[in-house]
């Protein structure tokens, strides 16, 4: 059980290193920030300062994508996992309500490339409830999530993170978020612990992964 357990995170640590070799990122620079992202507690993540510089894309043109998105909204989002600095699609942001409280749809802007059994890509799709009930106070809004004990995960769960396509699944297990709002810049800023999807008869305690993410979003409008 224990030699299973070093396999899963060999395997994610490969994944891992691929995306940082991928995006060309330096790992000296996300490490730090993964050592303070290795508690859920406080909201500490440090690994998106390059996200406005990096060159590697992988939704549409930027040119077309930037007369209709806000200057600052960068073509790629990062995230600290397990101590790698892990390259994704913009992130987006969709609010809806259930009646009492908001509920905030983080997600990865991905390509149609997407769709495909072949696609490699990272992704990323988080259902959130806020401790608000308007829309305009996302300023104000939390969201603390914690898995009910004893329970198993969903292997088709639709949210999570999901790396190269979805050989690698992340499902939130002790997750705090909150939302920085300044003028028509939104950040997300995320930072908690993740269990390692594993469903092979047999396995052991899943897996626990710190990820901290700070990412500017777009919002998505409402029609």
């Amino acid at each position: 059980m224990i030699g299973r357990r070093r396999v899963i995170s060999a395997a994610v640590g490969l994944f891992l290193a691929a995306a940082v070799a991928a995006c060309g990122c330096d790992d000296g620079g996300g490490g730090g920030g993964a050592g303070g992202a290795a508690s859920p507690g406080p909201m500490t993540p440090s690994t998106t300062a390059p996200a406005a510089t990096t060159t590697s894309t992988t939704t549409g043109p930027a040119t077309p994508a930037s007369a209709i998105e806000p200057a600052s909204q960068p073509a790629t989002s990062l995230m600290n996992i397990n101590g790698h600095v892990t390259v994704f699609p913009s992130a987006r942001l969709r609010l809806e309500t259930d009646g009492q409280n908001v509920v905030a749809l983080l997600y990865s802007d991905d390509p149609r490339e997407a769709l495909k059994r072949n696609y490699t890509g990272n992704s990323f799709y988080l259902r959130m409830v806020l401790d608000v009930s308007d829309p305009a106070r996302l300023a104000d809004a939390t969201w603390n999530y914690t898995a009910p004990s004893g329970s198993d995960r969903e292997a088709d769960s639709p949210y999570g993170v999901f790396l190269g396509g979805r050989k690698i699944a992340l499902q939130p297990f002790k997750v705090s978020a909150r939302f920085k709002v300044e003028g028509d810049t939104t950040t997300a800023m995320v930072a908690g612990n993740f269990q390692v999807l594993d469903d092979t008869p047999g396995r052991g305690p899943a897996q626990v992964l710190p990820v901290s993410a700070e990412m500017p979003v777009q919002i998505d409008a409402e029609r």
